[in-house]
């Protein structure tokens, strides 16, 4: 996997990770294994629950994940990919090829410093863990238990009523992963210019960037 996809990824899982997906992801499960989880004994759910208790040895745990975000992102790496994301609006109007090559390297710099063989090996792993957690959430029983409409809202609501959690801003975390791996698989390629879909992803990620805080599915 290319160094930038690995970064990528572990963007948007560390988004969903502020939204608390695998934190509640837990808590449904223990609320299951006690009993306090309203879905039929023999049902998807259940099935979808139990598999993922049984895999929690295979998983990466919380304090971990937390420590890799921390080491390959750190607190510089939201805004050298909004920069990125600045000089490829801005190419609309100056035309600066330079600007965004400028902001693409120093990007990728920051990557290839940060970016180790260990964080790489975890991205597949995350990628598990994160698709097994969203096919919980998602799954119709579960949110007909607590009357949400998708998982997003099911998050928010769980955060909040069952691990104390602040309201989410799930709609701007959703919108920075979206934007932000659309731009990292653009760098990835090394394109000296942005296409129209890159160009959208950055005016997106931009736009994002600037939600008020609180800006939810709810």
């Amino acid at each position: 996997m290319e160094d930038a996809q690995a970064a990528a990824a572990l963007y948007a899982a560390s988004q969903l990770e502020d939204l608390g997906v695998l934190r509640v992801c837990d808590r449904l499960v223990e609320l299951h294994l006690r009993g306090g989880l309203m879905v039929g004994a023999e049902s998807d759910a259940a099935g979808l629950l139990d598999a993922y208790w049984l895999a929690r040895a295979e998983r990466i745990s919380e304090d971990a994940r937390l420590a890799l975000y921390a080491r390959v992102l750190g607190a510089s790496f939201e805004h050298l990919l909004g920069r990125l994301a600045s000089a490829i609006t801005d190419y609309d109007n100056a035309g600066r090829d330079d600007e965004i090559a400028w902001a693409a390297d120093e990007l990728r710099a920051f990557i290839d410093a940060h970016l180790d063989d260990d964080a790489r090996d975890a991205v597949p792993l995350l990628d598990a863990q994160l698709a097994s957690g969203l096919a919980i959430l998602s799954e119709p029983e579960i949110l007909g238990a607590y009357g949400a409409r998708d998982a997003w809202q099911l998050t928010e609501h769980l955060a909040r009523m069952e691990i104390g959690g602040p309201p989410s801003d799930s709609v701007r975390m959703q919108a920075l992963a979206a934007a932000g791996t659309v731009l990292l698989a653009w760098l990835s390629e090394e394109q000296a210019s942005a296409g129209e879909e890159t160009a959208d992803a950055a005016e997106a990620f931009l736009n994002a960037a600037a939600m008020p805080p609180g800006t939810s599915a709810a």
